[in-house]
């Protein structure tokens, strides 16, 4: 995994991460991009590494692969948005520390196909659980991992 760019991008309209990819980024030197839809602007957010786009239900997806480069980082919990960076040859995890692979492209897909074929029915499909102090955990272990392949640890 060596030879990574310098940047990692945030799916941050309900992120709940953010502080830990701040801290981690800025310990390991790497710059954190966060991408939002104009709906969570704040003045404390304006300025330095947030930028907002329209309100569009796919705009930070969008946003996000065209900006990713290969050997970049993403952040999302947007498993659609994931196959389609990962084939790109980007690094995605999800808030819970999940890494996701070029490999789960197939399993990701066909379980959104169910679970869209399930909607359609009018039948429930459970979400996910509830984010922990353990999701939290788990993200801060992989991001290290990750950046510290940046440092070359």
């Amino acid at each position: 995994m060596p030879n990574l760019h310098r940047t990692v991008w945030v799916d941050a309209d309900s992120c709940p991460v953010q502080k830990e990819i701040e801290e981690l980024s800025a310990d390991c030197g790497v710059t954190a991009r966060f991408i939002a839809t104009v709906n969570h602007f704040s003045t404390e957010k304006s300025r330095g590494s947030w930028t907002f786009v329209d309100d569009g239900s796919q705009s930070v997806d969008l946003y996000i692969l065209n900006a990713a480069a290969r050997r970049d980082v993403v952040i999302t919990q947007d498993l659609s948005l994931a196959v389609l960076l990962t084939s790109k040859g980007v690094y995605v995890m999800t808030p819970r520390g999940k890494l996701i692979k070029e490999s789960d492209a197939d399993h990701i897909m066909n379980q959104k196909f169910i679970r869209q074929q399930t909607m359609k029915q009018k039948r429930k499909w459970k979400g996910p659980s509830a984010f922990t102090d353990k999701h939290r955990e788990e993200f801060r272990k992989t991001f290290q991992y990750l950046l510290s392949e940046y440092e070359g640890i």
